[in-house]
C-alpha cells in the first residue's frame, strides 16, 4: 500500500508540474532587435521586478519555467534606445507565443486567458490608431478659440470612447484575472459612479486584491473632494524651501487651480505650454495655480521648473505617488487638475482649457 501511495504521489506531482510549466516562443519582425535583451517582469507596488531575461537571436527569443499560479506579467524590452516597450500577458502554464511587429506591437496568445487579453489589446490598438490620427491631423490646424474648443470637445469624446472600451471589458470579465487587470489599469479614467458600478459586481475574493482595496479607499476620499464639495487643504514644502498651504491662496483670486504633475510625465509636459498660455492670460485677480509635483527627485523637479520657466506657486514633498497632496485628492493619474472658486468650492476636475475659460469668464453654470 505504501508503494501504491508513493506511486500516486509521484504521478500527481508529475501532472501538477506539467500543468504549471510554461514556454514562451517569441518572434520579432525587426532585425534591429537582434542582440537586444527581452525581460519578463512583474509590477509590484509600482516597482518593476525582473522574473527572467533572454537575448534575441535570429529574430527569435524563448523562455521556459514553472508558473505556480497564473499572474499578470510583462514582456519588456528597450527599442529604440531608452524607449521602454511593455506588454502585459498572463504568465501561466501552457505554450505561449509572442509576435512583435515593426511598430513594437505585441500579439501574445496560446492560452485561454492570453487569447482573451489579446482581444482587448487589439481593440485598444484600433482605438489608439484612430485617436493618434485625429490628433496629428487636427492639432496644427487649431488657430482660433472656437477651433480650440471644437478640438477639445472631440478629444473629450475620444477619451470617453476609450473609457467605454476599458469599462466594458472590465465589466464583462469581472472577477477574472484579466478583467481585474484591465480595471486596475484603467479605473482612473472612470467617473466615480462608473467605478462603483464595476466594484459592485466584484466578489469578496476580488475585493481582497490589495490594489482593489486601495482603489476602494481612494473612492471614499474622492467622494469628499468631488465637484460641489469644499476643497481639502494641502500644505507642502514650496520650491523656495518654505511651506505653502493651499488655504493661503483660496479666496485671494476668483479661482485657484491645483495642477498635479511631474517632470517625468510626458502628457504633463505636453499640456504645459497650453497651461502657461492660460495662466499668462488670466493671472492676477482671476487665477492662481497651485502646482503639486509628484517628483521624487528635487533636481528633476527644479530642473523642469527652470527649463520651462514655470511661474506659478509650486510645492512638492518629493514622495512621488505617495505625495500627501495627491493622496488628499485621490489622484492616480497625471496630469490632473482641480478648479476651486473663491468660496472654496470645487467647481471642476480635469477640465479642458476651454472649459476653464468659461468658468473664469462667468459663462458656465456653477453647481
Amino acid at each position: 500500500m505504501k508503494k501504491i501511495a508513493l506511486f500516486l504521489l509521484v504521478v500527481l506531482c508529475a501532472i501538477s508540474c506539467k500543468n504549471s510549466t510554461f514556454t514562451i516562443a517569441g518572434s520579432v519582425d525587426l532585425k534591429d532587435l537582434n542582440g537586444k535583451t527581452v525581460f519578463i517582469k512583474e509590477r509590484i507596488n509600482r516597482e518593476w521586478k525582473t522574473i527572467d531575461s533572454t537575448i534575441v537571436e535570429n529574430q527569435k527569443f524563448a523562455f521556459k519555467g514553472i508558473a505556480d499560479s497564473a499572474k499578470i506579467a510583462y514582456v519588456v524590452y528597450e527599442f529604440p534606445a531608452k524607449k521602454k516597450v511593455r506588454q502585459a500577458f498572463v504568465l501561466e502554464g501552457g505554450n505561449i507565443t509572442v509576435s512583435v511587429d515593426t511598430t513594437n506591437f505585441m500579439t501574445i496568445k496560446g492560452t485561454a486567458q492570453n487569447d482573451l487579453l489579446q482581444s482587448y489589446q487589439n481593440d485598444k490598438k484600433a482605438f489608439n490608431l484612430k485617436a493618434e490620427t485625429y490628433y496629428k491631423t487636427h492639432k496644427d490646424s487649431v488657430k482660433t478659440p472656437e477651433q480650440k474648443a471644437a478640438f477639445d470637445k472631440e478629444m473629450d469624446k475620444l477619451n470617453q470612447e476609450e473609457v467605454s472600451i476599458d469599462k466594458k471589458f472590465a465589466t464583462d470579465h469581472v472577477n477574472t484575472l484579466v478583467g481585474t487587470h484591465v480595471f486596475m489599469n484603467s479605473f482612473y479614467g472612470y467617473s466615480l459612479a462608473e467605478k462603483e458600478a464595476v466594484i459592485a459586481l466584484m466578489n469578496a475574493e476580488t475585493k481582497k486584491v490589495k490594489r482593489i482595496e486601495e482603489i476602494m479607499a481612494d473612492m471614499e476620499v474622492e467622494k469628499k473632494v468631488a465637484v460641489g464639495q469644499m476643497y481639502t487643504d494641502i500644505k507642502l514644502p514650496s520650491i523656495a524651501g518654505d511651506s505653502l498651504a493651499l488655504s493661503s491662496l483660496v479666496g485671494k483670486t476668483d479661482f485657484v487651480m491645483i495642477d498635479f504633475w511631474a517632470s517625468w510625465c510626458g502628457p504633463c509636459m505636453q499640456f504645459l505650454p497650453d497651461l502657461q498660455a492660460f495662466y499668462a492670460k488670466n493671472k492676477g485677480t482671476k487665477l492662481q495655480i497651485f502646482g503639486v509635483s509628484l517628483d521624487d527627485s528635487k533636481e528633476a523637479w527644479t530642473g523642469a521648473v527652470n527649463a520651462h520657466k514655470i511661474e506659478w506657486k509650486l510645492v512638492s514633498d518629493l514622495k512621488g505617488w505617495k505625495c500627501a497632496g495627491s493622496r488628499a485628492y485621490a489622484v492616480n493619474s497625471i496630469p490632473a487638475t482641480v478648479l476651486i472658486d473663491k468660496t472654496g468650492k470645487i467647481v471642476g476636475k480635469n477640465l479642458s482649457i476651454s472649459e476653464m475659460e468659461k468658468f473664469l469668464n462667468g459663462k458656465t453654470d456653477k453647481k
